[in-house]
């Protein structure tokens, strides 16, 4: 009887052992294919392009290295709805290439705007957002040499809806 009890038990760690290593995730860095376009200064594309729904739901952003870092503010005015992104330096900000931002706008519209090199402390685009729906903002950042393309913020603003924005 014991052997079977412990014989059982040992078989069901042995099974638990192999499902836990099946269902491990990796992460190789995490970054994206996709460059962006290049431009001179801050550009907006040509024409709006339609968006879906699914536009407006962020997806995953990546960290590059410490020593790569770069911060953004992203701030949407409560009462015209215009939305702001200032390039707030780092660490990295020398091993930058091109900033690109893009605007998902709840209207269907989707907006893309370029920072290239040199980069200041300040550096800001802007955006015609709306006044009472949330938009989904998304700043990509291409280093030079194979550092690589990382997705740095991406996220619905504001958060929650206003009162207001709700009646």
């Amino acid at each position: 009887m014991k052997k079977s009890v412990i014989f059982s038990l040992l078989l069901v760690f042995a099974a638990v052992i192999c499902f836990a290593g099946c269902t491990g995730t990796t992460n190789n860095g995490g970054s994206a294919t996709a460059a962006p376009t290049q431009a001179s200064g801050a550009q907006a594309t040509p024409f709006a392009e339609p968006t879906t729904s699914s536009d407006l739901i962020p997806g995953p952003t990546q960290a590059p290295e410490k020593k790569y870092e770069v911060d953004f503010d992203v701030t949407k005015d409560d009462v015209y709805g215009n939305i702001d992104v200032t390039f707030r330096g780092g660490a990295g900000q020398n091993f930058v290439n091109t900033i690109t931002v893009d605007a998902y706008l709840a209207d269907g519209t989707h907006e893309t705007k370029t920072f290239t090199a040199p980069f200041n402390v300040g550096d800001s685009v802007s955006f015609n957002g709306n006044k009472f729906d949330q938009d989904r903002v998304k700043v990509t950042v291409l280093y030079h040499g194979n550092i690589g393309t990382y997705v740095v913020c991406d996220r619905v603003i504001p958060e929650k809806l206003s009162q207001r924005a709700r009646d």
